[in-house]
């Protein structure tokens, strides 16, 4: 267990003075694995490999993330503190809204698993899930990059960490008024020169733009993976940054592929399937897409998105 675990019955905190030398390094990374051991399932329906395989990592993942929940018994509310934000030069600050949102996600995901499984989940996973804090704005017009109390010095992978909420594995559930107050506030003032030398900031920002339905935004911000310098010749190698030769950057092609799978086609991987979650966008100049050999819960499909007479976009799946 942890130094920070939460006593939901007297509102304590269990807190060393080492915390603050102990706040944790992007811990958010293991409810990441989680959330794609959960994806991989959803995918391929393989309970087999759940049980033995997805289900013990999502468990523990679960565990630790109960253990590092604070209940504030003033606020009603779960808190995660001490942790140094995806916006990485925020360090040993309370409710980084990615970390918590992405571990509210390991939490539920956890309890799903169990019950697929034959396993009886912790009732605690699902009750720090539906109260751990989630910072937002004066009524509630976007969501905080952290806690109000985190003072605002610095902007990290071009222009702060919302665009991550948009991230597909998240499938971040929220108004349309919250989506589109997310993607003014935190996405379209960013500088495309500086999203574009940061290669891994793209992606995010080209899937949100294709969420809130703009073709002209999702194809400007999809365009800096060719013009933001991350690409170094002779044999176009994707590097961590323009400014360095760190690379290959399998997370900035990654990115690339998810603007893709995800981004313009709508699609979302969900308990009920391969979900076209919003409606599939496409930038003005290009005529159609079409995502070849998808393998899906033992389907083999192909997906294409085209305009149809009437210039509408939409989207087909042959099943093949």
């Amino acid at each position: 267990m942890f130094p920070w675990e939460a006593d939901p019955e007297n509102g304590s905190e269990q807190t060393p003075h080492s915390a603050v030398v102990l706040a944790d390094t992007e811990i958010h990374v293991n409810a990441d694995v989680a959330i794609a051991q959960w994806q991989y399932y959803l995918a391929t329906r393989d309970r087999d490999w759940l049980r033995t395989s997805g289900w013990p990592v999502i468990r523990e993942v679960a565990r630790f993330w109960a253990s590092r929940a604070t209940y504030d018994a003033s606020a009603h509310r779960y808190e995660i503190r001490h942790v140094t934000s995806v916006a990485e030069s925020y360090n040993d600050i309370p409710n980084d809204t990615f970390t918590n949102v992405s571990a509210a996600r390991a939490l539920r995901i956890a309890t799903a698993a169990a019950h697929e499984v034959g396993e009886r989940p912790d009732p605690l996973w699902d009750r720090i899930a539906g109260a751990l804090y989630v910072p937002l704005a004066p009524g509630g017009l976007h969501h905080l990059a952290f806690d109000p109390a985190v003072a605002d010095h610095s902007e990290d992978f071009g222009g702060g960490p919302l665009a991550l909420l948009f991230l597909p594995s998240l499938d971040l559930p929220m108004s349309a008024q919250l989506r589109r107050g997310d993607y003014e506030y935190g996405v379209r003032p960013n500088a495309a020169e500086s999203v574009g030398a940061a290669p891994m900031g793209i992606a995010p920002r080209t899937v949100a733009a294709a969420t809130i339905g703009s073709d002209v935004d999702a194809a400007a911000w999809f365009a800096t993976n060719f013009s933001g310098g991350s690409l170094k010749q002779p044999f176009n190698v994707r590097t961590e940054t323009a400014s360095n030769n760190t690379g290959y950057f399998i997370t900035g092609s990654g990115g690339y592929l998810q603007s893709l799978l995800y981004g313009v086609s709508g699609l979302r991987i969900r308990e009920a399937g391969l979900v076209e979650a919003y409606a599939p966008v496409l930038p003005q100049q290009w005529k159609s897409l079409t995502l070849h050999n998808l393998q899906f819960r033992g389907q083999r499909l192909e997906i294409r998105i085209a305009r149809d007479a009437a210039g509408a976009v939409r989207l087909t799946r042959t099943v093949h």
